[in-house]
């Protein structure tokens, strides 16, 4: 049986998890992994034996014949790696986000077409219990009918101790969990994006090359729906993982970790009662993401998460910036 060979970019975190998955495909190995700090040598010997050790993607690139790798390093760095890899005909899996600027995110993906491989975002977030049982309740059965509004919140705002901190070599606040928040809001409305108004600030007396202390998005839809995006690291309250309302009624989700968690719904009926349901989580393994590349790769199976659909994602954070440093004020996708 054919096995793909894989590799991995940055495994002093969440790589290594990464690793894990391709090998738990059953249908990948990890020939390589190349991680710039020495210490994780022995790390990677433990982890993944057989796999060789690189101090730098470049000389992995040339020397491996691989088919894939995840490239799992601080966000500034995904556009440039992908495109190097893609070149060197290895197909991509980035870690979200997938860029930090929308036209790198449009280079990744012309890359990849000029060279016949692929560019895949780790968009994990798809196969979420919470978000696949919202999908079935706002886009497959439209429980909600018409959607007004959508609400996504997170308390989260990472610290100095390391690159995802900071605002160059992260893309700043909402490049991390906002990412999440936003590709569940593209995919919960299902609608064309009009336009997109930013607020991004940081306290009084931060360090100007942190990341932001506070950031809000608002998305309007061809719909008429609008999102509402939030993270904040100073937040008290944890506000609602979703609060969504249409013409029929209101769903609603707290933040839980459970699979075996249940959506709150609430529906008009036609006598003008209103009808309390749940609806369970449907359950998903993050390892079906990787499973689904190596069907993609193997047997010709559609993609889970097409470069494209990620780097949407990205036009929204980064309108979302041009947003905020104009005042607010709501501005068309680039």
């Amino acid at each position: 049986m054919k096995m793909i060979q894989g590799a991995v970019v940055g495994v002093g975190g969440i790589g290594k998890w990464h690793g894990q998955m391709m090998r738990d495909t059953k249908r990948m190995e990890v020939r390589a992994v190349c991680d710039a700090n020495e210490a994780m040598r022995e790390v990677v010997a433990k982890e993944f034996p057989g796999a060789v050790y690189y101090t730098s993607p470049t000389e992995m690139f040339a020397k491996e014949r691989l088919d894939l790798v995840t490239l799992a390093t601080p966000h500034i760095l995904h556009a440039p790696l992908a495109i190097e890899a893609v070149k060197a005909g290895i197909n991509v899996i980035s870690e979200k986000p997938m860029a930090t600027r929308y036209e790198d995110a449009l280079a990744m993906i012309a890359a990849a077409k000029a060279a016949k491989r692929f560019v895949t975002v780790f968009h994990n977030r798809r196969l979420d219990p919470w978000f696949l049982a919202a999908k079935s309740v706002v886009v497959d059965d439209r429980l909600l009918g018409e959607i007004f509004e959508l609400n996504s919140g997170i308390i989260y705002g990472p610290g100095p101790q390391t690159w995802r901190g900071y605002k160059h070599e992260s893309g700043g606040l909402m490049f991390d969990w906002g990412a999440h928040l936003v590709d569940y809001m593209l995919n919960l409305a299902n609608s064309e994006v009009v336009s997109v108004a930013g607020h991004l600030r940081r306290a009084s007396g931060a360090d100007p090359k942190r990341n932001e202390d506070y950031g809000t998005i608002r998305i309007l839809f061809a719909s008429g729906a609008v999102a509402n995006v939030a993270c904040c690291a100073q937040d008290r309250i944890q506000p609602l993982r979703y609060r969504i309302v249409g013409e029929r009624g209101t769903l609603q989700d707290e933040w839980k970790w459970e699979d075996t968690g249940k959506l709150k719904v609430a529906l008009r009926l036609g006598t003008g009662d209103v009808a309390d349901m749940e609806v369970s989580y449907r359950k998903s393994p993050t390892q079906a993401y990787y499973d689904n590349i190596a069907a993609h790769m193997l047997d010709g199976k559609p993609i889970l998460v097409s470069g494209e659909s990620a780097a949407k994602v990205i036009n929204v954070l980064c309108t979302a910036e041009r947003s905020s440093a104009q005042g607010g004020l709501p501005l068309p996708l680039a």
